[in-house]
């Protein structure tokens, strides 16, 4: 459907109908049921402030809209200048008032006509007369398609009628006529102007979709959820540049600053789908010690375990070291939690959703797909390159799509439990975002909030690649991201990461690194971790405490 949306309109819409009694608006009407047929579209304009209901809290929508209403409404809706418009000297019109401004702006425009010397201000529109008004204050034309059983083609407002057909704003009714002389009720008129605007159901364009890359990336999903086993091996990068305000370091200070602001890792791992077992191997090193720091975590279908090798670093007892910290969905997320948390077929059935909804809403605009790519090694054997790339300019329009339909559609499907289950396999033992009831927590950034990231936020890279062989398996994947932040009152900041990943050995034998734990012995409970953290925190209590008397 065309759309007739114009910028005015937007900025003026929320002072635009002035129909009678709008003192005491209602924020829901007394004689509105939820089955009521023009609801919808009452409900919408009443929350941007379009129209208002009566003081009793009633709507009336089948009392009618007069003439001298609609001059009012849509001179404001269409933000029209009724300054020094030429007088149309209407003898019911009096001079000086908003409503003769108001009219002689319309009456400029060719919007509303009067009656020779008359406008008829308390007369009733009627919806012949609507279509006029709405087809000359909006443009619209009609295609001769028509077919009502009481406006003939030649009958005075047979285009206009049409024009409102044509663009999906009246089917008039379902006896198949259109009652072009009967008035025009509240109701009526809240669905030609919801309509009309293109805000009323109607489907917007759908995105730019390439079906190459669309069937692409349909291929490669399907077999990546297919596989039944694989290794990866790569590297991550992480740079990270804050102010230090007027803090001074001296040369030392400033090094050890910049290594542990600048990471670089190797992960390596593997993954098995039946018994499902992923296991994720991180080195890192760590310049200020001299050492080289290992992280393991495995997750399964039932709970994720972090491998201790190296208590002391990591803050642990030392009798917890060559053992298991082990994170049980079930006893995480207690009632919140199935009977399998992380099952393997409703993590796939939930990625193919979370597919659907961001192909759905961003299409293929942003995905290039290319035979090579100057990002994949040479020792790489593959068939072509999807890329995937963000400008800073894209941002604005991809947080507003984000907004307003993805994360929309995508709440009612994180809120699976087995959603839950799913980042914390990822995240290991970080369940800091669930709530106590075992869910994520609600709320968010608003407009506002976003607005001002937005305003502060330069985006100097986004870039992905994903080397895909001839069995649409991804053998090789790789990116880069930049992003500089400015703060008022902490300055420039910055941060980057950067990995490359070669993903082989599929569907074939594998074997694990450390392995999940072999009996209960090897095991620290999801509950001793916590009564652990719990001593930490009541001897730092103590500690803080014992330094604040001494000082006292």
């Amino acid at each position: 459907m065309k759309k007739f949306y114009s910028i005015a309109l937007s900025a003026t819409l929320a002072a635009s109908l002035t129909l009678p009694a709008t003192a005491g608006a209602q924020s829901s009407f007394s004689d509105i049921g939820e089955d009521f047929w023009a609801g919808d579209a009452i409900s919408h304009l009443e929350e941007e402030g379009i129209i208002s209901g009566y003081e009793d809290g009633s709507f009336g929508p089948n009392d009618e809209v007069t003439r001298g209403q609609a001059a009012l409404m849509l001179s404001s809706a269409l933000n029209l200048d009724t300054s020094d418009r030429p007088d149309p000297d209407f003898s019911d019109i009096e001079d000086g008032t908003e409503l003769a401004d108001a009219v002689a702006a319309v009456a400029d425009e060719g919007i509303i006509e009067g009656y020779e010397e008359e406008f008829q201000p308390n007369a009733d529109l009627t919806r012949a007369q609507m279509a006029k008004v709405l087809a000359a204050a909006y443009d619209l034309s009609g295609d001769n398609s028509a077919d009502f059983s009481d406006v003939s083609e030649d009958f005075w407002a047979y285009d206009h009628i049409d024009a409102l057909a044509a663009n999906g704003i009246s089917s008039g009714y379902e006896d198949g006529s259109f009652k072009p002389g009967a008035s025009t009720t509240r109701a009526q008129f809240a669905t030609f102007l919801w309509n009309t605007t293109g805000d009323a159901e109607e489907t917007p364009e759908a995105p730019e979709t390439d079906e190459e890359i669309t069937t692409v990336l349909e291929d490669v999903m399907e077999t990546q959820q297919n596989l039944e086993s694989y290794t990866f091996d790569g590297n991550i990068g992480i740079n990270i540049d804050v102010p230090m305000g007027d803090q001074e370091l001296t040369e030392e200070e400033q090094q050890a600053l910049e290594e542990s602001m600048n990471m670089n890792m190797e992960m390596s791992g593997t993954f098995q789908k039946d018994p499902m077992i992923t296991e994720v191997v991180i080195e890192q090193n760590i310049p200020q010690f001299e050492e080289t720091m290992e992280q393991v975590s495995l997750s399964t279908n039932e709970a994720s375990y972090q491998y201790i090798n190296d208590a002391a670093m990591m803050g642990y007892p030392e009798d917890w070291q060559d053992k298991y910290i082990e994170m049980n969905y079930e006893d995480v997320l207690g009632g919140q939690a199935s009977d399998i948390p992380f099952d393997m077929e409703q993590q796939q059935e939930m990625a193919q959703e979370i597919y659907d909804v961001f192909i759905e809403n961003f299409g293929t605009e942003y995905f290039e797909l290319t035979e090579s790519h100057a990002s994949i090694p040479d020792d790489v054997t593959y068939d072509q390159v999807l890329t995937f790339e963000l400008t800073h300019e894209d941002l604005s329009d991809v947080m507003t799509i984000l907004e307003e339909d993805v994360i929309p559609e995508l709440e009612p499907i994180l809120e699976n439990p087995g959603a839950a289950s799913a980042l914390a396999s990822v995240t290991g033992s970080s369940f800091q975002a669930l709530n106590d009831e075992g869910t994520m927590p609600e709320g968010g950034m608003n407009e506002e909030d976003i607005n001002q990231i937005l305003e502060s936020l330069n985006l100097e890279t986004f870039k992905m690649h994903q080397a895909i062989n001839e069995n649409n398996q991804v053998v090789y994947d790789t990116g880069e991201i930049e992003v500089s932040y400015t703060d008022e009152q902490q300055g420039d900041m910055s941060f980057g990461v950067d990995y490359g990943m070669t993903s082989s050995n599929f569907n074939e034998d594998v074997t694990f690194e450390y392995g999940l734990p072999e009996n209960e012995e090897n095991i620290i409970t999801y509950d001793e971790l916590m009564n652990w953290q719990e001593e930490q925190m009541q001897d730092f209590e103590e500690i803080e405490q014992g330094d604040l008397e001494t000082v006292q």
